[in-house]
């Protein structure tokens, strides 16, 4: 089998599960900013370092249980959420 009739499969797989990951981030936005506005109906602030701990150690503990480099997907899931931060404010 040629490299081009060999990769261009696998390609077309990473393009999509590139569209279900943007699906998820945009679901996880639109209940983050749900999440805003219950924080601000209730005079809360919009950070919540400890939650966001919570959130950062679980992620990294699956990661493991999958196979997955816990520190990477800290580090991903670090930008996950200050996406949803942003889109709180």
């Amino acid at each position: 089998m040629s490299y081009i009739r060999e990769i261009n499969p696998l390609r077309d797989e990473i393009n999509r599960l590139n569209t279900e990951i943007i699906e998820k981030l945009k679901e996880r936005v639109t209940v983050a900013i749900e999440i805003g506005e219950v924080k601000k109906r209730h005079g809360k602030p919009v950070v919540d370092k400890s939650r966001e701990e919570i959130v950062l150690d679980n992620v990294a503990n699956l990661a493991s249980e999958m196979g997955l480099d816990p520190e990477a997907t800290r580090r991903v899931f670090r930008k996950i959420i200050d996406m949803c931060v942003q889109a709180e404010e």
